[in-house]
């Protein structure tokens, strides 16, 4: 009786209408049924993976249970046709049209200028039509969720949103749209639901089978004979929402011959709440999950929900909207994904799942669940049942975390869950789990970390053990699968201490508003140019009667052709074997080079390609032949089944570095390099995907008279398409037709890659320093009103100036980049540190302090430092450069790290137990002593060659200033500076703060006052306060501000930070061109304009001749060489 094939029908109903389908295979998904067989080609395929949302469309059905109907946003090129008996089908032609009557979502889009290239907006369009029909009233967050699964419509919804509230300003600037014109919500407009099926769907649910040409689909009606056909078909794989096995049926040629549907089983598909926590059905959808737990969220107290909480963050970055809606519980669990987003939190949670076959078993999640890659305990007959999720208790803290890429609808770099609970009243660790995905071929629990956490107090110390295991326990290969091995090493610390902080991170994206430019005055109303005039085929993208080249409708005994390509690189071809694909029903031929009555050669330009392969293939993809067939499907399915044997040859690969001295042997005239800004380095570029939704089409319409051909081709260059597509016509007998693409970025002109301009991370910085800094000083306001302070004042002048600083942090002379250490640990548990720098002032020994405070997680109390000796520090190199504190540092960091390493014993051992204790291990005869030792890494810079790199990193910083000069004296006052500067993760705030303001104003010396003065014969004039002036403190500008850059971490020194002491001098140039600028004031009042000398520094003398007016002319500069001067200017 189970083998017995019993073939039902398929009864869906579109736009109410019912329609039915004989002989449904299970094969068929509901994009090829409704743009094949019913000719309604609104709907798009893009990516055929569920990933790009153009085939998004409206499935609504009753569900007895609730009394209610349901309506659901899903992908149609993932969903089976015989999965949807039962069901109505809405899409975009059936909400509206432009010659009937648009829907509010369809004119809303196009008016408001959201659609582009189009391909896309149908989805758009159905994604949110669906959420309006469940939620008339959606909040933003409701809408931001259900636009998740469309490719580029955050870009589209932006743009609409930032339009709206444009014009909801008072603004005086053209608007672009205007809302007033909009057509209400009218829900009178909406399909309704058949009556017809909320009956049938009160029927006794009964089993459903469906035999294709390779694939038997079974929909049981009850546990029990969904157990039975377990059992007689073990091999069978479960399917709810074919999120993974369709994907895995068609990009990865695997075959399932039996597919078993639980989706009308109800144990698979109950909720219910118990003592514990709350019982989720295998079967249950995930949008459903989440929905049932975010109305336990809402009314329960926090503290019993926190693993709910974390469940539904995960949920909201899983994937698209569209496959929430379909994808099961289960599924998720029986993947056995490395990357899932929730085994992670159900193995922190310590969730409870049930497996039955012929009796019931209840597992705890954990980490023997997952055997292997994609592989779990369950034994073939075995299915999942439900999951528990528990409630928490008071005094129990849960996050989850997934860091992707992308976050919204992307898979996971690493996730986790971490589940703490503490001791009743206390911060003692009673129990903790962490859970990872991404770092295995299976989930993980870091089991040595967790033991070793408990019974301790939440705290630094607990923080910065748990760090140090997690970098032990959670290693890598550095052959992983999915590489990034340091980055994703390094997630596991930082995700677990964004947890220990209970800091949980939201993406934020900002709204880019620009004011769209207004027509020039005077412009007639009927001048369209530079108004904002919609896109002539906006509205029939919207409606999804807009025709792409594969809407065209069927010509009679038309077929589909898929391509043959080489999956070697470079290999003589030996054989290819077309028999097998030739026996798929519906292959009609295959054809290849020789096959080609003209000529096998191609190419956009040139032709130096050829079209299908000759004996040769030169990469990866190759073009080596084609199955013609009657379907689509049947024309894939047979060219995979090509069997070509190769003879391997060796990959040539070209680099640049190969290549270098053909590609670049043209050099620049000396005259023109001498005239340029030079930066040399090296940068790799990546290529870029040409991400068209419309993937490459092309339709041949022979008409069957000398040979004419035409062709409907989605390309941006139809005459070259009118030679390259077929090499057996003459031009004049080929025509070549273009309606529309659906995107195409250059990549449907010729298969040239365009590669991509980086930028620099050195420039990110210090953009962030200038924008931060023009904030703070309010510089433009500053500006208008030094403008109008000088329009007002002939005699006293102000000027304005902001100047950037980048500044090489590293010895130039690369063997003085190391410093040694030596800490001791005496037996009383005081410690005495020695390093190799130096202390002038600078607060060096203090952060030398803190950092073994950190390391060692002891008091600086405890800590000491007494001086700088060459008889316990070596070969020190000097305290200069501004590297102190990353090499000494550094240095000190490596002492204590040893140490630690000898004491993990004891405080394993005595995990309650204080510094004291452990550093008993003396008694045990164990070092207390350590030398500690840090070299710069990859520097090496060569004058001669002008290669290599010669610093560490770069430091900077911004400085904007404000002066004001009496014109007639010479003198000046500074008025104002406001200074931005990157230290990295400052060390010390207080310190740092302390050193930029002290380097500021010693270069407020260097440009504005402090002079050498020699005399003619080398006497030095300017010896001792009475002829050498520093600033004082009325040179301290009236107002300053300093404010370090905020989140600005870098990897490259001693915990994130950066060195400071001579990088902020030369913001003080800032004070320098600020009086520069407000001596072009006073010149413009005599007349002068254009460049003038200014000589540093600035000294009163020097201003006031560059403030040149009647009276400096009266008194001219004597001659050079007539005399001989007192002083010499060095």
């Amino acid at each position: 009786e189970l083998i017995k094939v019993i073939v039902f029908l398929v009864r869906i109903f579109v736009f109410c209408v019912q329609v039915i389908e004989r002989n449904a295979d299970p094969e068929t998904m509901l994009l090829t049924f409704i743009r094949r067989k019913l000719g309604l080609t609104g709907t798009k395929l893009g990516c055929s993976e569920g990933g790009c949302g153009a085939c998004t469309v409206m499935m609504s059905k009753f569900d007895p249970h609730s009394n209610r109907i349901i309506h659901q946003a899903i992908n149609a090129c993932l969903a089976p046709l015989c999965s949807l008996h039962h069901c109505a089908i809405t899409t975009v032609e059936g909400i509206g049209s432009v010659g009937s009557k648009l829907h509010p979502v369809q004119e809303r889009i196009a008016k408001a200028h959201g659609s582009q290239c189009g391909f896309c907006t149908p989805g758009l369009v159905m994604s949110m039509y669906t959420l309006l029909r469940k939620r008339p009233q959606p909040s933003m967050q409701d809408i931001e969720d259900a636009f998740q699964g469309i490719a580029k419509a955050r870009i589209i919804y932006y743009i609409i949103y930032s339009y709206i509230k444009y014009n909801n300003s008072a603004d005086s600037v053209q608007p672009l749209f205007d809302p007033e014109e909009f057509l209400p919500l009218d829900p009178t407009q909406d399909i309704i639901f058949p009556p017809e099926l909320m009956t049938l769907s009160k029927e006794p649910v009964v089993s459903l089978r469906f035999r294709g040409e390779r694939v038997l689909w079974v929909q049981p009606s009850s546990l029990t004979e969904l157990l039975e056909l377990k059992a007689a078909y073990p091999e069978a794989r479960l399917v709810v929402g074919n999120t993974e096995v369709g994907i895995e049926m068609k990009f990865k040629n695997q075959l399932y011959p039996v597919i078993l549907s639980p989706t009308n089983v109800q144990e698979l598909r109950n909720i219910q709440f118990t003592e514990n926590g709350m019982e989720c059905g295998a079967a249950v959808t995930l949008a459903e999950l989440g929905e049932v737990l975010r109305e336990e969220v809402e009314k329960l107290p926090n503290y019993r929900t926190e693993i709910f909480q974390a469940v539904l963050e995960q949920l909201r970055w899983f994937a698209g909207r569209q496959i929430r809606n379909v994808a099961a519980v289960g599924g998720n669990i029986m993947t056995a994904s490395p990357i899932s987003d929730l085994n992670p939190v159900f193995m922190a949670a310590g969730c409870k799942l049930t497996l039955v076959s012929k009796g019931k078993i209840v597992f705890l999640l954990q980490r023997k669940f997952f055997t292997g890659y994609r592989k779990t305990i369950l034994r073939s007959e075995e299915i999942l049942l439900s999951i528990e999720i528990p409630y928490t208790k008071k005094g129990q803290y849960f996050s989850a975390f997934k860091q992707s890429p992308r976050r919204e609808d992307d898979i996971a770099t690493v996730t986790c869950g971490m589940n703490v609970v503490f001791g009743e009243g206390s911060n003692t660790v009673q129990d903790i789990k962490l859970s990872y995905g991404g770092m295995a071929p299976v989930t993980l629990l870091a089991t040595d970390t967790c033991r070793q956490l408990i019974g301790r107090q939440w705290g630094e110390d607990l923080m910065e053990d748990a760090c140090s295991l997690l970098a032990e326990e959670m290693s890598l290969s550095p052959s992983a699968p999915g590489g990034m091995v340091a980055y994703r090493r390094t997630l596991t610390i930082s995700l677990f201490f964004k947890f220990f902080l209970t800091v949980q991170r939201k993406l934020a994206q900002e709204l880019f508003h620009q004011d769209p430019p207004t027509v020039p005055p005077g412009q007639s109303a009927d001048d369209v140019v530079g108004r904002p005039m919609m896109h002539l085929s906006a509205l029939k993208q919207a409606t999804g009667e807009a025709v792409y080249c594969d809407d065209i409708p069927h010509y009679e005994n038309e077929l589909y052709l898929a391509l043959v390509t080489s999956t070697k690189a470079h290999a003589h071809i030996i054989s290819i074997e077309t028999a097998e694909a030739m026996a798929v029903p519906g292959v009609v031929a295959f054809i290849s080079a020789k096959d080609i009555p003209g000529s096998n050669k191609t190419g956009p330009v040139v032709s130096d390609e050829t079209v299908f392969a000759d004996n040769k293939v030169t990469c990866v993809g190759h073009i080596i032949g084609a199955v013609v067939a009657d379907t689509q499907a049947h024309a894939q399915r047979a060219a995979k089944a090509v069997k070509i044997s190769y003879e391997e040859l060796q990959p040539v690969i070209v680099s640049i570095q190969v290549g270098s001295h053909s590609l670049f042997s043209t050099r620049l005239p000396p005259a023109v390099i001498h005239d340029l800004d030079w930066i040399l380095g090296e940068i790799h570029i990546g290529g870029q995907e040409h991400f068209y939704l419309e993937t490459n089409c092309a339709l041949a319409v022979p008409r069957g008279e000398d040979g004419e051909m035409e062709l409907l081709v989605s390309t941006q260059a139809a005459t070259k398409t009118q030679v390259i597509r077929l090499c057996i016509s003459w031009r004049s007998h080929v025509v070549c037709r273009v309606k529309r693409m659906g995107g195409g970025f250059g990549g449907k002109e010729s298969r040239s890659t365009i590669l991509s301009t980086a930028v620099s991370l050195e420039q990110f910085t210090i953009d962030r320093c200038w924008d931060e800094c023009i904030t703070i000083s309010d510089f433009s306001q500053r500006r208008a009103r030094v403008e109008l302070y000088n329009k007002q004042h002939r005699w006293t002048k102000r000027g304005l100036s902001i100047i950037p600083t980048k500044f090489g942090i590293s010895f130039t002379a690369t063997f003085l980049n190391q410093a040694g250490a030596l800490v001791h640990i005496y037996t009383d548990g005081s410690v005495l540190i020695t390093h190799g720098g130096t202390e002038m002032g600078q607060g060096l020994h203090t952060k030398m302090i803190q950092i073994a405070s950190r390391t060692l997680e002891i008091p600086t109390s405890k800590i000491h430092i007494s001086e700088t000796s060459t008889n316990t520090v070596p070969n020190t190199s000097p305290t200069a450069a501004s590297a102190s504190s990353d090499l000494n540092g550094m240095a000190i960091y490596n002492a204590c790290q040893t140490l630690l390493q000898r004491l993990k014993p004891y405080k394993t051992s005595k995990p309650k137990g204080n510094w004291e204790d452990w550093v008993s291990a003396y008694f045990d005869r164990v070092n207390l002593s350590a030398n500690g030792f840090y070299r710069t890494p990859d520097l090496g810079y060569s004058f001669e060659t002008n290669s290599g790199r010669p610093f560490n990193y770069f430091t900077y910083g911004v400085t904007a200033s404000e002066v004001e000069i009496d014109c007639l004296t010479g003198s000046h006052k500074n008025l104002h500076t406001s200074i931005v500067m990157d230290v990295g993760k400052s060390l010390n705030p207080a310190l740092d703060i302390g050193q930029v303001e002290g380097a500021f104003m010693q270069g407020v010396g260097l440009f504005t006052l402090e002079e050498l003065r020699y005399s003619p014969q080398g006497y030095l004039y300017t010896r001792g306060p009475g002829m050498y002036k520093i600033p004082a403190f009325g040179d301290i500008p009236t107002q300053l501000k300093v404010s370090l850059l905020r989140d600005a971490p870098n990897e490259r020194a001693i915990f994130s930070s950066k060195a400071v002491g001579e990088p902020p001098l030369f913001l003080a140039a800032s004070i320098f061109y600020a009086i520069k600028d407000a001596i072009s004031a006073a010149r413009a009042e005599s007349g002068l304009s254009g460049p003038f000398r200014l000589d540093s520094p600035a000294t009163p003398e020097r201003i006031r001749n560059a403030c040149q007016d009647k009276f400096t002319k009266l008194c001219p500069p004597p001659e050079a060489g007539t005399y001989t001067p007192w002083d010499m200017r060095v």
